[in-house]
């Protein structure tokens, strides 16, 4: 592996983050909070760091990667990246360098898990800051640099394919940064389109600003302790429409907004999710109704306990992670249905987490498939997908994810265990960071945080939050040793 095309593409990277700090601080200037000598700090650390890393990997490099090189070099960017994240929280004295870590990580790969208590407490460029690591870290800050550094000239189609998670990343135009360019085109476009819906509904503007950020990154930080449940319903129902947005292959807005107006119905994958919500919503609904849960009286008591399921339902299968309502009081009956949401997550090519629709509907085409040939041995059954044949590569990928996926939520909650933490509270806590969902059950569920973990629980959760955000691979193969020799 070339160590050029490492230190520049983390050069990029770190520089980047920098100039995204301006920011905050501009922000920091005009409300004049007495933070902005520190933001100058952070943001200076980021870019200078960045520069010497450049010049370090300027000259002769490698224009074409290997698939092995580009997912670490796409892993070792997000790591430098959310160091430099943390800088902002550390500089301005709110967190000690394990919390800020752990809340920059969750703001980049959009999990939407937070370390504070009283997030009321932060200044309005902190606040900002939050919600704009998210927002960048929802189209993936590789895809970003393809976008806006077209002379990147390092593996361009490589880190794309190692940084879109999903087994099979769309490319919408010839040349891989007009892919970028589209795909963060129409992500600010129904930004700007929702931050226009909240202000009308009644929303300030950075509120809106930052809820847009979030909502459409699936993010979930928001600028209240009480999250979504502190806004009127006309909020919470534009947030969970363009939460489920948010939940769709971004593939298919573009073609949708080109004039194919079928696009939508015509996928097999969209379809399902659409059903699926759905699916989920009424049921939980049903079950919070025949319980007493939410006792139904009127009409707007109807509408509260339907918005409500809805909006959890919707919040936890995108990975959002907004709460509308403390769902850690609801009947116990309720909680595989919210935990097979935050297990499930949204499509492929969207910004949600999760182990997603596809994989989930190829699996049970797999069992469909067993059973078949347990009736038919000698028949032949070919497994498809949106009318076309899925190649063993896929099926097989699809097969090794999940076992990876139940390995790493096993492992990980075991060693959380360690750290004597309760079963329920581990095993969620773990999941919903391997699905960048944000809130869990038990000590970290719908009104809790994280900040009471000890440190070496909140590295290893950060860790997790970062594998599922770059679908495992991205970090695992920075464990094996082949690809550290020499070539």
């Amino acid at each position: 592996m070339t160590l050029r095309n490492i230190l520049y593409l983390i050069g990029i990277m770190l520089a980047c983050v920098g100039v995204m700090q301006l920011f905050p601080l501009g922000l920091s200037v005009f409300f004049g909070d007495g933070y902005a000598s520190f933001l100058v700090l952070s943001c200076a650390v980021s870019v200078f760091s960045g520069i010497l890393l450049i010049r370090a990997g300027s000259g002769r490099r490698r224009t074409i990667l290997s698939n092995s090189e580009a997912l670490a070099c796409v892993g070792l960017c997000w790591i430098a990246a959310t160091c430099a994240g943390a800088l902002p929280y550390v500089s301005t004295g709110f967190m000690h360098p394990v919390d800020a870590w752990f809340e920059s990580v969750s703001g980049f790969t959009t999990t939407g898990s937070s370390v504070l208590s009283d997030i009321e407490a932060l200044p309005q460029s902190l606040l900002f800051w939050r919600s704009l690591t998210q927002w960048c870290g929802g189209m993936g800050i590789i895809v970003l640099s393809l976008a806006v550094l077209p002379h990147l000239g390092v593996g361009g189609m490589q880190l794309y394919r190692a940084e879109v998670p999903g087994p099979t990343p769309d490319k919408l135009a010839p040349r891989i940064q007009d892919t970028a360019k589209i795909l963060w085109g129409g992500y600010c476009v129904l930004t700007a389109v929702m931050v226009v819906c909240l202000l009308f509904a009644g929303m300030d503007v950075l509120e809106a600003v930052n809820h847009a950020f979030a909502t459409l990154a699936t993010g979930g930080f928001s600028t209240k302790n009480a999250s979504a449940a502190a806004f009127s319903p006309a909020v919470q129902w534009i947030i969970i429409i363009f939460m489920f947005l948010a939940g769709i292959n971004f593939t298919l807005h573009f073609h949708f907004i080109s004039g194919r107006w079928n696009a939508y119905r015509k996928s097999e994958e969209c379809r399902f999710f659409v059903l699926l919500c759905a699916v989920l919503a009424i049921f939980t609904a049903l079950y919070l109704y025949v319980s007493g849960a939410v006792p139904v009286q009127s009409l707007s008591d109807a509408e509260k306990l339907i918005r409500g399921a809805v909006f959890q339902i919707v919040s936890l299968i995108t990975s959002t992670g907004f709460v509308s309502e403390n769902y850690s009081l609801w009947p116990l009956g309720t909680v595989p249905l919210l935990m097979f949401s935050i297990f499930v997550g949204g499509c492929v090519g969207s910004t949600a987490g999760g182990f997603k629709i596809m994989r989930v509907m190829v699996l049970g085409k797999v069992v469909r498939r067993e059973f078949f040939f347990m009736l038919h041995p000698r028949g032949v059954y070919t497994i498809k997908f949106q009318d076309r044949p899925l190649s063993e590569k896929i099926i097989s990928g699809t097969g090794f994810f999940f076992i990876t996926y139940m390995l790493m939520l096993f492992l990980c909650s075991g060693l959380l265990l360690c750290c004597r933490i309760d079963f329920l509270t581990s095993v969620s806590a773990v999941l919903t960071c391997l699905s960048n969902t944000g809130p869990g059950f038990g000590l970290v569920g719908a009104v809790d945080n994280f900040g009471w973990m000890p440190p070496v629980a909140k590295v290893l959760l950060s860790f997790c939050m970062l594998a599922g955000r770059l679908e495992f691979y991205a970090l695992l193969i920075l464990l094996h040793p082949s690809l550290w020799r020499k070539r």
